[in-house]
């Protein structure tokens, strides 16, 4: 597994904006003051629109057809044994090809449990055509790479970076229900940027008209708050969720959320709330205040490797901000740089990463090895500044643990000492370069 300072992978996605300079600053984080706010970086011309519509189309288009997000919708309901069988090896990302060195709680993993575990995928029982079923997560729920609930980890006494923990799903999630484990409690599924496991009792089967109302929302807000609780059952919902809904006459909020009834089958329950500034009708315009604003929202909230705990990592974070202006992003920073278009940095020196981050406009992801960064600009003192969420660093060779978003300058050191700026790897853009 990669260094744990964020999602594994990286690389890039993003729109555009500007980049670094090398600064001989201490690796401090995180940075605090005026520009620590987003009112710092809002400009008087930053409400223009970044992509024009064609090009949002044309973004878009490109990924499906690369494979990096899914059209569900457009999806074929029908799968090949073989197809699925490789999905699901692929999902486990090598976890079951050998016993792995990790810990279920404080001691090592034994060959037994590993063995139950991936039998539980119960690949020998897939017939020879699988249908693709409609379904929708009705709650906040973990994607694992495995069918099991137990965390394993790299460490006996770590437990917040369990190396099953894929992603989470957002309640209202569409996805596609594909296979179940051999306990019945798992279910395989396929989201719009995701394969794995989750809580069979997480979902719910759903008609095709109904999983619509979801997956393909006529009417519906967005997120803007870094978290929104919603409903009798108390639903969490992240930034840049979508919740299908629209204006009641009264000026609230009319709300549809989802609901599991007794025969796991997708309920919609119906509820008003103020309007009070935490849903935005449909998506946000992708521009660069909107982009600021997006990106401070969840500023000092907590870290949560794979979004565990209700948090997010690094590559959520930048994914949750794109897609509350409608630019859907891969899951993994890995992904997200075959998303986007690169201007690698590999074998450039410092005065040379100067020259080329001082042409890029503010608003690009920085990747390197393990983490990704948006940029935010140089501050009035000429520093380079970058918002992301980061887990840990190195500080004079000790590693130092910040799990939460923060502000900071790019002179946080690796396990080597060497600071970020010297470590990048690529700028990631997603609108194109005036």
């Amino acid at each position: 597994m990669p260094e744990r300072i964020c999602r594994w992978g990286v690389t890039l996605g993003a729109v555009f904006f500007s980049l670094l300079m090398v600064v001989p600053v201490s690796a401090a984080l995180p940075v605090e003051g005026a520009a620590a706010t987003a009112d710092y970086w809002l400009r008087p011309d930053g409400d223009a629109p970044l992509l024009r519509s064609a090009e949002a189309e044309a973004y878009a288009h490109r990924s499906t057809v690369k494979g990096l997000v899914r059209d569900l919708v457009s999806t074929h309901e029908r799968r090949s044994a073989r197809g699925l069988r490789a999905q699901i090896h692929a999902a486990a990302q090598g976890l079951d090809r050998a016993l792995p060195e990790l810990y279920a709680g404080e001691q090592l993993l034994r060959e037994e449990q590993w063995q139950a575990v991936c039998r539980n995928c119960s690949v020998d029982t897939i017939g020879t055509q699988v249908t693709a079923r409609p379904a929708v997560a009705v709650r906040r729920a973990d994607v694992r790479l495995l069918p099991t609930e137990e965390g394993w980890y790299e460490a006996p006494d770590d437990v917040r970076y369990d190396a099953l923990q894929g992603t989470v799903l957002d309640p209202g999630e569409a996805v596609l229900l594909l296979h179940h484990s051999t306990d019945g409690l798992f279910a395989f599924i396929e989201t719009r940027d995701y394969r794995g496991w989750v809580d069979a009792r997480a979902i719910a089967h759903a008609d095709a008209q109904t999983w619509r109302t979801f997956a393909a929302p006529e009417a519906f807000f967005t997120v803007t708050a870094a978290q929104l609780t919603l409903g009798e059952e108390g639903l969490c919902y992240q930034l840049g969720a979508k919740i299908p809904g629209t204006r009641a006459e009264d000026g609230t909020l009319r709300l549809l959320l989802p609901v599991r009834n007794a025969g796991g089958r997708l309920a919609v329950q119906e509820v008003h709330m103020p309007d009070d500034g935490r849903l935005h009708a449909g998506r946000l315009p992708l521009t660069r205040n909107n982009l600021v604003r997006l990106a401070f929202v969840p500023l000092h909230t907590e870290y949560g490797w794979g979004g565990a705990n209700n948090g997010m990592d690094c590559s959520s974070y930048v994914q949750n901000i794109y897609r509350a202006m409608g630019v859907e992003l891969p899951r993994d920073a890995d992904m997200q740089e075959r998303a986007c278009s690169l201007l690698p940095l590999a074998g450039l020196s410092a005065a040379e990463r100067c020259a080329l981050l001082a042409e890029v406009p503010p608003g690009a992801l920085l990747f390197r090895p393990g983490h990704v960064m948006l940029y935010l600009g140089q501050d009035m003192g000429g520093t380079p500044l970058v918002i992301h969420d980061i887990s840990s660093y190195y500080e004079d060779g000790e590693k130092k643990y910040i799990r939460q978003v923060v502000v900071s300058t790019l002179e946080f050191q690796n396990e080597r000492g060497t600071a970020a700026i010297d470590t990048l790897t690529a700028i990631g853009l997603i609108a194109p370069a005036p």
